[in-house]
């Protein structure tokens, strides 16, 4: 299949192999498909990569555009597809595994990623999305592996703050467990405090946790994840238990609604935002709405 372009974004300030992929890739594709129009763009802030898909999508008829990124990286190019999308135009998206965790490609990954582009070959998967309200704006963005509440953003927002190896990365997440207050939701008619809440689209989490049974990527639902108020010893021995043997999910549902008590941070594919207090907050799924190739 051809493409109207096939853009690859990179961030040339990456951690990872984000370029060394991004050129990799581009050379192969070159020589793959001749006569096909492959271009390298880097980004320069965050956020950058949603405005570079949306823009690509606007101006070039049906292009594929490939996050060499992690889950955070990607999930802005997901998000600039889905505004794009919303305006009437075609784009597909791929993912070269350039993160930290890569959490969409372990779970969603299947074949080499040129000969499969060769083929035309994207599947279509569903979308978590959620809507609320940020600094008195209303919010509505869109998460390809899962949308976390309590622990998960809290502990990103402490990994983002420094460049990481794994001794660094182990002593944050262990720092946090002990450190890291629950959130407080209000679900139903009432207010509790959470650990963790976790909606998920995938069955594996930070490489390691299981967080629900095999899911499903096309299936119309998602998977919530309850993880409620503990001591921190029967937190961690929680953990311990999922990331060895995991656990089933508390239900799967297509959608679930809650409100914040308190500015509160929700974390969507490692991207972190803080949603307003008393804010009204709705996760949903689209079913089969991006057309993917990972």
């Amino acid at each position: 299949m051809k493409y109207s372009t096939i853009a690859i974004i990179y961030n040339p300030n990456s951690t990872g192999q984000s370029e060394e992929l991004a050129r990799e890739c581009a050379k192969n594709l070159r020589a793959e498909l001749k006569g096909q129009k492959v271009e390298l763009i880097k980004t320069t802030y965050a956020g950058h990569g949603e405005e570079l898909a949306y823009s690509i999508a606007k101006k070039s008829k049906n292009p594929l555009v490939i996050s060499s990124s992690g889950d955070g990286g990607y999930n802005e190019v997901v998000n600039g597809a889905m505004k794009a999308q919303h305006e009437g135009r075609v784009i597909t998206t791929g993912l070269l595994p350039a993160g930290n965790a890569n959490d969409h490609y372990v779970n969603v990954h299947h074949g080499e990623l040129v000969k499969r582009i060769k083929r035309g070959d994207a599947k279509k998967i569903d979308l978590l999305k959620i809507t609320s309200r940020s600094k008195n704006e209303p919010v509505e963005r869109y998460a390809h592996s899962y949308i976390g509440f309590g622990l998960t953003p809290a502990v990103g927002l402490e990994l983002n703050k420094t460049k990481l190896n794994p001794f660094k990365e182990t002593i944050i997440v262990a720092r946090s467990l002990f450190t890291i207050k629950p959130v407080r939701l209000k679900v139903g008619k009432k207010v509790r405090a959470y650990e963790s809440i976790i909606f998920s689209n995938i069955d594996v989490m930070s490489k390691y946790l299981k967080i629900s049974r095999p899911s499903s990527i096309a299936d119309g639902r998602f998977e919530v994840t309850i993880f409620r108020r503990r001591n921190k010893l029967q937190l961690l021995l929680i953990l311990l238990e999922t990331s060895f043997k995991g656990v089933a999910e508390d239900k799967k549902v297509r959608e679930f609604l809650l409100r914040t008590v308190y500015p509160t941070l929700v974390q969507a594919d490692g991207e972190i935002t803080k949603l307003d207090a008393d804010a009204s907050t709705k996760i949903s799924i689209e079913r089969e709405v991006l057309s993917c190739i990972v």
